[in-house]
């Protein structure tokens, strides 16, 4: 008797059993699906990016000098014309003084030397035969000679080039802009050529970037690139136009450490009124070298090697299926599907789903 209950309940658990493993083998399993569509896709590569104002001059100093006053400080806005420093001049004027004095000395043995020879008289006395033809020529050649003269025009030369430097040691702006890379202090001494201060313009601003010359033949003047600004509300996405291509490339070494040859690209940017750029900041600028539309696209994850080509699975009345398709464009993130899908067709995205096989019923999450 107690053999036979055995066997009841031993029959019994295994229909459970087998019940338990039917039921769990007609479950659906819960996939992640996406709806076929159409839409843009676009091979597109990126660079990082450097805002720059888009006129930026360095000021220098052609004399150099003791600074013995600094109107500004960096970060400070100016206007053209703008007296941004002086250097010391007295020692200039005292040269002029000197200069000055030197021309009304010459000046004095310039009068008295035709008080001294009185040509009229000479005149006379060669007519008379006093004096030589010789004696009256050397006293005409003295009085009209150009030696005085040109003393004084030597001198006062020399007085338009300190006044010159005098001018010049009042620095101004030469544009309306922002002060910045100011490179002295008021009582400095600084040589002749030295650069004072970069004025950085108002009128805008530009972004450079250097493109690899393998990705440069796609890009023209004038093309619209897409200008992405990282920030901690998150991330600011506007356009800009490429305005100017370099002629020569640049040689530079990589984060690898790898010699690249890179061209520089200059951006004019569209810059949205909640978007805030300042000279230094660092932009990504993504460039769009070949665009179709109007394409049945998936992302490249959902496609697996099947048969010579590509698939992915599909879900056509609520069971799975291997479709067969053909690739079009694609570029890092997704895929045209030129042959093997329709809009609307529902597509698993994680063709490695543990469970998927042809004809497994699909509950989508």
């Amino acid at each position: 008797m107690k053999k036979k209950w055995r066997l009841i309940l031993g029959i019994l658990l295994a229909l459970i059993i087998i019940g338990v493993m039917v039921a769990e083998a007609l479950k659906p399993l819960e996939a992640e699906l996406l709806t076929v569509e159409r839409g843009s896709i676009a091979k597109t590569f990126q660079e990082k990016g450097l805002v720059q104002a888009a006129q930026e001059t360095k000021v220098y100093t052609p004399y150099g000098g003791k600074v013995t006053r600094l109107n500004i400080q960096e970060g400070d806005q100016v206007e053209a014309g703008t007296l941004l420093l002086t250097f010391d001049s007295q020692e200039l004027s005292y040269q002029i003084q000197n200069l000055k004095a030197q021309i009304r000395s010459i000046e004095a043995q310039k009068d008295l030397q035709e008080l001294t020879i009185d040509l009229e008289t000479m005149k006379l006395l060669y007519e008379a035969g006093i004096i030589t033809q010789k004696e009256y020529e050397e006293a005409e050649n003295t009085l009209n000679s150009d030696y005085y003269p040109a003393l004084i025009s030597g001198l006062k030369a020399q007085i338009d080039q300190i006044n010159y430097q005098i001018a010049q040691s009042r620095v101004v702006s030469p544009l309306n802009g922002t002060v910045a890379e100011l490179n002295i202090e008021q009582g400095m001494v600084v040589a002749p050529g030295t650069p004072l201060m970069t004025i950085l313009s108002d009128s805008g601003y530009k972004v450079e970037c250097h493109v690899l010359t393998e990705d440069a033949p796609s890009i023209q003047t004038g093309m619209e690139v897409t200008l992405i600004q990282d920030n901690r509300s998150g991330d600011r996405v506007f356009s800009g136009a490429v305005e100017k291509i370099a002629a020569k490339a640049e040689e530079s070494l990589s984060a690898l450490g790898l010699i690249e040859q890179r061209l520089k690209i200059t951006i004019v940017p569209t810059i949205p009124e909640d978007v805030d750029l300042k000279p230094g900041y660092a932009l990504d600028v993504v460039f769009t070298i070949d665009k179709q539309d109007d394409q049945l696209i998936v992302p490249k994850t959902t496609l697996f090697p099947y048969n010579d080509g590509y698939a992915v699975w599909v879900v056509r009345d609520g069971k799975a299926e291997i479709q067969p398709v053909q690739k079009g464009m694609e570029n890092e993130r997704d895929t045209a599907i030129v042959e093997g899908l329709q809009e609307g067709d529902l597509v698993i995205l994680n063709p490695k789903l543990e469970g998927l096989k042809e004809g497994q019923s699909i509950k989508p999450l």
